[in-house]
């Protein structure tokens, strides 16, 4: 719950209450529940602060053993995993699951890479915005977290601009409650929300990984739900954050503490500039194998790619045989449920009967060579 622990103070979940709990065959311990027991309202939206409460009772409750250590490194050798971790401690490991979440995959668009962090950061590495009262700052990006930061460093004092190449902000209507039998038909409540491509998705997990090629399921993964916000969002953002639509970043450079862009009409290509006192990336994530730091280079080089994320089987694993990576890594290979919550109720099984039938094969065979000698 490291990411979810780290995000900004007054942010919450675009995701349904419903859809937003960690996954276990057990009963008793989904967030409605946790809710339920405690008093505490689960109605939209839902806090990070709740959220990741949460889940660290989850983990405490399910898995109290765990050691709360970094992963400072992973390689390989003969066969065999060496993990290192932050306490100096080694050890040895023949099957490894990479579920780091989104801790890696901060995307900064290329124009603003190599920018000072006084001047440039990704919403990810903000606990709040009260730094910025009386700043004029831009935000890039028209998704959830580019808008909720706008609203949260206008309500912080600060003079955010929301800068998109589409339209700028746009959000979803209020949910509706009943839903009337046609809307039911046509759009099926799923984790993903009321969407005929949700259901399919949640309940035909692997459909992707066999109908569509890499290509075209990279396309569906970063475009299916496109950049919106939660209904709930719109009266702390309209009328409130200026915009910037159809435009997008041609350069950018420090100037006098302060950073020089030269945006540009992504329609009519003329350009204008603009000077403000730092840009803060609502541009989402990205998986990319390379920025996972603590895989060894020559593990890393090993592994085939879609793009930059790892290429996985239908179990998850990649090309180098016992390692498998979870979570947002794997969605060009399974599509967008897995960058969610609720993904985990596919992937967590499906993972889990691998690694069990792996192990069988694995003792099936020690048996055999000892009984042989």
């Amino acid at each position: 719950m490291q990411t979810w622990r780290s995000m900004p103070k007054g942010m919450f979940l675009k995701s349904l209450d419903f859809a937003t709990s960690v996954y276990t065959p057990r009963k008793g311990f989904s967030l409605i529940e946790y809710c339920r027991e405690r008093g505490i309202s689960h109605a939209e939206p839902l806090s990070m602060e709740l959220f990741s409460s949460y889940g660290v009772w989850a983990q405490q409750q399910l898995v109290p053993h765990l050691e709360n250590v970094l992963v400072t490194r992973l390689a390989q050798s003969n066969g065999i995993f060496e993990i290192t971790l932050a306490d100096g401690a080694t050890l040895t490991a023949r099957r490894v699951v990479m579920a780091t979440g989104l801790a890696y995959f901060a995307f900064l668009p290329p124009v603003l890479r190599g920018l000072p962090q006084e001047l440039v950061t990704h919403t990810s590495q903000h606990r709040d915005f009260e730094r910025f009262r009386g700043k004029d700052v831009v935000v890039v990006g028209a998704g959830q977290s580019a808008l909720e930061a706008a609203v949260l460093l206008h309500e912080a004092g600060a003079r955010p601009q929301l800068l998109s190449r589409g339209y700028g902000a746009s959000f979803a209507g209020p949910p509706r409650d009943p839903r009337p039998l046609r809307h039911r038909v046509l759009h099926p409540m799923s984790v993903l929300g009321p969407s005929r491509t949700g259901f399919f998705l949640q309940h035909v997990p692997h459909g992707l990984h066999f109908l569509l090629r890499d290509a075209k399921r990279v396309q569906v993964t970063r475009k299916l739900w496109g950049p919106w916000g939660s209904w709930w969002l719109a009266p702390r953002y309209l009328g409130k954050v200026p915009g910037i639509p159809y435009h997008e970043i041609a350069s950018a450079k420090p100037r006098d503490g302060r950073i020089a862009l030269r945006i540009r009409d992504v329609k009519t290509r003329a350009e204008k500039d603009l000077v403000v006192d730092h840009v803060v990336a609502g541009t989402g994530y990205e998986p990319d194998i390379d920025t996972i730091t603590l895989l060894d280079r020559e593990l890393s080089s090993r592994i085939a790619r879609i793009e930059r994320a790892p290429r996985l089987s239908m179990n998850f694993e990649s090309s180098v045989p016992s390692l498998y990576f979870v979570g947002a890594a794997s969605a060009f290979s399974f599509g967008p449920i897995v960058r969610f919550v609720a993904g985990a109720e596919f992937t967590a099984p499906t993972v889990a009967r691998h690694l069990a039938r792996a192990g069988t094969r694995a003792s099936n065979t020690a048996a055999t060579f000892a009984t042989a000698r």
